[in-house]
């Protein structure tokens, strides 16, 4: 079990920040090492029988490896067996059409491209095996043979494909769950971060909260992304199994950690506001430690009750009095702690949350718009000949590498497309220029060795990072390819690195001119809803009627999610470069409020009692008075910015 601690959080969130996507808890050790036995092994025989094809068993274990799903070993036998017998079917028939000639090569890898990129509609596992047989086409195009030959090749990959999918079975077992385990305790692990580094700024003389604008907005955006991502983790796990235990433990601390997250939210905004009652640290240390003993009982497979007993007694002590927003959120934290003891104790009698669970189940599987798909694969169909095109005009060596790209970086979408280019580009240049390196200085029984290391760290990390999955997995692939070729180092990779961006490039201009769906909404429409998603969650947090939970919940969950979505891409754009940075910077401003205002309606809605005062009802029917009116005015962003300067100053 691999903790988040091997990434500093301080790293974490300074990359959250920029809106760069890393989960260190999602590291799979034992993955990679049997990554790195079934690449490693094959190349071992490789290089004593001198048969430079079996580079073909290589990468059909490397590939079966990359397909392993996880989760329950049914699941995962019958992805990698599927998968092995589609590649080898694909690779005869694509090298026997290459050996043809050009114009059955160019008909047989249309063909595929369509049909792997057709079968996403089938959901996830189904499209990361697509992409793989899309994959082993574009490789085979580039190994033409006679059709004997052909049926060598298709044997060589069996072989490689089978004695992987023994290693994933047999070596190593891995807790089925581990995923949905981790990401729940990162969960809680991220808040107890959140909640101690607010130690740091109650002492006097703290700098102005202002310069901590975007720590808070990445701390909170790191969290909402967390809670939503690891529900649908584990409604993906359940959803053909509703007595599963496994979600009857992960469901319940998943509800548990977004009741504390208002807790935890309201605890930063009162302390950023100076307003710090006698019982502020000490609820904060105690917050502290408690989610992160919360985090370490997440990842156990039977987590233990008992263990939480000590710390909801003392938050029970805390806030018995509720005579702040400390003592009342730590009341908070303690009921939704008992309460996640109580569905913890009651695992084995009684399938928690069956209700939400279903019916959110169902809204995810509803059938999504086929014309997507199809637009899809046609889109990939042609950005895939147009590289293969482009590699036989220009007499690109090693030309399956572009249509690699082409396969890898084309998405159902242009706003993912393009994030995916610049982190493919990245991490081939870098593992190109490693690769280089180790080809040209190592002798060669000492690249054989790094071949085990770097086949493990692309599949341990292919969870964690995707820049750093590929300039590892470039790595990999220009030693193997060094290893079984006369070429230099330096060639294989120049290669790699120029056949990358040619095949990057080629898909992202594929997503932008070939049937373009409608684009996402531009970063002002997106700010404009989460400012109308965070005024009516203001709304019913200050309401002085009774609420229900379940309306505040949905309203808080859609301010927090919308404020993410309008902020990655607010990062996004800084990136690019292609906005006005004043423009960007009004936004970003705008968000920040936004967020100080959603960390202000957690107070308000913890403070709520029968007895409000005056203020409080003026509050709340300034709030509800806006909540109607957002909805019949159109919102520009001068519209936003003096909507928030005249809001209620305990907002800000």
């Amino acid at each position: 079990m691999i903790s988040g601690s091997l990434l500093p959080s301080a790293l974490a969130h300074w990359l959250g920040v920029r809106a760069i996507a890393i989960a260190p808890e999602q590291i799979a050790m034992r993955e990679g090492m049997r990554a790195g036995v079934a690449v490693g092994a094959v190349m071992i025989v490789a290089l004593k029988l001198a048969m430079p094809l079996m580079a073909w068993s290589a990468f059909a274990a490397f590939w079966t490896c990359l397909v392993d799903p996880g989760g329950l070993l049914r699941t995962r036998l019958m992805t990698m067996l599927k998968f092995a017998s589609a590649g080898t079917c694909v690779t005869g028939i694509m090298a026997a059409a290459s050996g043809l000639g050009t114009v059955p090569a160019f008909i047989g890898l249309g063909v595929f491209a369509f049909v792997c990129g057709l079968a996403r509609m089938r959901g996830a596992i189904a499209t990361q095996i697509s992409v793989l047989v899309a994959i082993v086409a574009v490789v085979a195009v580039c190994y033409p043979q006679s059709p004997v030959g052909a049926l060598q090749l298709s044997g060589l990959f069996a072989a490689g494909a089978v004695w992987a999918t023994l290693v994933c079975v047999l070596a190593w077992p891995v807790d089925p769950y581990a995923p949905q385990r981790q990401a729940c305790s990162a969960i809680f692990r991220e808040q107890g971060y959140m909640t101690r580094r607010l130690l740091d700024f109650m002492p006097p003389g703290s700098a102005p909260q202002a310069v901590h604008h975007q720590t808070i907005s990445a701390f909170r955006r790191d969290i909402r992304s967390r809670i939503e991502l690891a529900r649908s983790k584990i409604e993906v796990l359940s959803a053909g199994a509703f007595t599963s235990r496994t979600r009857a433990v992960l469901l319940p601390a998943i509800e548990a950690a977004d009741r504390i997250f208002i807790a935890v939210m309201a605890f930063e905004h009162a302390v950023l506001s100076g307003a710090n009652p006698p019982t502020a640290r000490r609820t904060v240390r105690l917050v502290a430690a408690t989610l992160h003993r919360v985090a370490r009982e997440s990842l156990r497979p039977e987590p233990r009750p008992e263990a939480l007993d000590a710390q909801i007694r003392f938050l029970r002590i805390l806030g018995q009095r509720e005579t702040d927003v400390f003592t009342k959120g730590a009341h908070q934290c303690a009921q939704a702690l008992t309460d996640l003891q109580t569905a913890w104790r009651n695992t084995g009698t009684q399938n928690s949350a069956t209700s939400p669970l279903q019916s959110s189940t169902k809204m995810a599987a509803a059938p999504a718009d086929r014309t997507i798909f199809v637009r899809h694969a046609a889109r990939l169909s042609v950005a895939v000949l147009v590289a293969y095109a482009i590699s036989l005009k220009l007499n690109l060596s090693y030309a399956y590498w572009a249509m690699m790209a082409v396969v890898v970086v084309t998405q159902p979408s242009v706003s993912t497309t393009l994030p995916r280019t610049i982190e493919r580009v990245a991490g081939s240049i870098a593992g190109g220029l490693l690769a280089a390196v180790m080809g040209v200085l190592f002798p060669l029984w000492a690249i054989l060795l790094m071949v085990f290391p770097l086949a493990a760290a692309t599949i341990a990390l292919r969870s964690v990072n995707y820049t750093l999955c590929v300039m590892f997995m470039t790595q990999l692939f220009v030693l193997v390819t060094d290893l079984v070729s006369p070429a230099l180092g330096w060639d294989v990779a120049l290669s790699r690195s120029i056949n990358n961006i040619i095949g990057s490039l080629v898909g992202l201009a594929a997503c932008l001119l070939l049937w373009p769906e409608k684009r996402q909404a531009p970063l002002s429409e997106q700010v404009a809803a989460a400012f109308k998603a965070n005024i009516r969650y203001a709304a019913l947090a200050s309401s002085t009627e009774p609420v229900a939970w379940e309306q505040i919940d949905k309203a808080r969950r859609e301010a927090g999610t919308t404020s993410t979505r309008a902020e990655i891409l607010c990062q996004q754009a800084k990136v690019e470069g292609l906005r006005r940075t004043d423009y960007l910077d009004t936004n970003a401003a705008i968000l920040f409020q936004l967020r100080k205002l959603a960390g202000a309606a957690s107070v308000w809605w913890m403070e709520n009692s029968s007895a409000t005062s005056t203020h409080a009802r003026n509050r709340a029917s300034f709030y509800a008075n806006l909540a109607t009116k957002q909805d019949q005015e159109p919102l520009t962003l001068q519209t936003m910015q003096t909507l928030l300067a005249d809001m209620d100053s305990d907002a800000f």
